[in-house]
């Protein structure tokens, strides 16, 4: 049965250039979820003034959005300090993890990891300007790392951030120096574009990077790339370990067994989304 006519300005029999509409609605859609981007470790809690006031909204329409997120479980009230991320977001997460053919795969492949290297290994990806764990599988030293899921990497120190960076493509490469050009000369990356991606050229050929002390003095990390079905990067699939026990690390034994680990992830998840996406016989 066809749609009710009339119901969406949108939509109609006659060919018309395209409403505006969708642009509109989008618009404010990223302007409402802006306000869930402001919360941090840093900021757990804001106040309506400080949210609207951050992100420059007129007080009509800030309250609006944190009257909306709420009444949807984006964010939750807490009795006189202000407002906090809310359930919903949870309720999202339990979802995700349960429902990513990534993570169903990779948590067992990880896990042998771990029990033949020790150390701990994460499954990072890249979102826009971010670096995130996804997943954490500990080991058996405590090495207090704090990059449990949804923890983000610095974008320029340590084997996962590297090894996603070399990765991407030049156009992305490009984009992230013109963002961060002082960030990168300031780690000596490279004073020039050339330099920054001649460095990520030489990770790129070594399939791999072991990075000691760049983001803790007492870790070092071993982190090995993950591709998507298109060979675009995915992430990273990282091990990490007391830097004391360099000397003690087979690496070139560990950086094979990551290297497998992460072709055997990319190819059961692989098959598990054709098999979810093949017609019911």
């Amino acid at each position: 049965m066809g749609r009710a006519r009339g119901l969406d300005p949108c939509d109609t029999l006659r060919p018309i250039p395209p409403c505006s509409q969708p642009t509109s609605v989008m618009s404010t859609l990223k302007r409402a979820l802006a306000i869930l981007d402001l919360f941090s470790l840093e900021a757990p809690v804001l106040t309506a003034d400080e949210i609207i006031s951050r992100l420059s909204y007129s007080a009509p329409t800030g309250y609006r959005y944190i009257r909306d997120l709420t009444d949807l479980g984006y964010l939750l009230r807490v009795t006189g300090e202000g407002y906090k991320l809310g359930p919903r977001i949870i309720e999202l997460d339990h979802l995700i993890i349960d429902g990513d053919p990534v993570l169903g795969v990779a948590r067992p492949i990880m896990r042998e990891v771990v029990d033949q290297v020790g150390g701990d290994v994460l499954l990072s990806v890249i979102h826009g300007l971010r670096i995130l764990n996804i997943h954490h599988e500990r080991g058996p030293d405590e090495l207090g790392i704090p990059h449990g899921r949804g923890r983000a990497h610095p974008l320029f120190r340590g084997a996962t951030a590297k090894t996603i960076v070399a990765f991407l493509p030049r156009k992305d490469q490009r984009r992230l120096y013109e963002s961060h050009s002082d960030e990168i000369r300031g780690l000596g990356l490279g004073a020039t574009l050339a330099e920054f991606t001649a460095n990520l050229d030489r990770i790129r050929v070594q399939g791999f990077y072991l990075g000691v002390g760049e983001i803790s003095p007492e870790r070092a990390g071993i982190a090995v790339p993950v591709f998507q079905e298109d060979r675009r990067v995915f992430g990273a699939l990282t091990v990490t370990f007391l830097a004391a026990r360099l000397n003690t690390i087979a690496q070139d034994k560990t950086t094979a067994l990551l290297q497998s680990a992460a072709r055997r992830i990319e190819s059961l998840a692989l098959a598990t989304r054709m098999k979810e996406q093949a017609p019911a016989p």
